[in-house]
């Protein structure tokens, strides 16, 4: 080899390092489950979380008293405040209350009127794009294994605007 071929090697190899190291980065995170849609599902998914839901925190219309129906009110905010603190800075404004009073707190709900465990077992990625990602979530109830596919929508700066299960909507 040549002395003036060398560095034109070097610089090829180079270039092939930087552009291969480069994709294989980006090819990583495009297969990965962002942090926010993890620390929601995880949210989500692991009960009995009584910071999170509280049968204090509801009422029966008609069957209540206004004391047990302000209580109520005072728990509800308090679990929006510790949702809020968990996970509230992935959320667009205003849409983290809309997800914990719609879909958030149903396994939660569940887990706390039935008297069961629920644990998070696997957090995968089915499909991404720029603005969205679909999540398959594999946890137990008591033994019992379930999957739930649930799709995450995003905003221009990548905070949280839609969260509901696939076959939920």
């Amino acid at each position: 080899m040549t002395k003036k071929a060398t560095p034109k090697i070097y610089f090829i190899l180079l270039f092939l390092f930087i552009l291969l190291t480069g994709c294989s980065t980006k090819k990583a995170s495009e297969s990965a489950v962002s942090p926010e849609a993890e620390a929601v599902l995880n949210a989500m998914f692991t009960a009995p979380n009584d910071d999170l839901y509280s049968l204090d925190s509801s009422t029966v219309i008609g069957e209540n008293s206004t004391a047990d129906s302000e209580n109520a009110f005072a728990n509800s905010e308090k679990i929006l405040e510790n949702w809020n603190k968990l996970v509230g800075k992935y959320f667009e404004r205003d849409r983290l209350e809309y997800f914990v009073s719609t879909y958030g707190q149903t396994y939660l709900s569940e887990a706390a009127v039935n008297n069961t465990q629920i644990a998070v077992k696997d957090i995968s990625l089915d499909s991404k794009t720029d603005d969205s990602e679909t999540v398959l979530v594999t946890f137990k109830i008591n033994k019992e294994e379930m999957v739930e596919k649930i799709y995450f929508s995003y905003d221009q700066d990548g905070l949280i605007k839609d969260v509901y299960p696939i076959n939920f909507k």
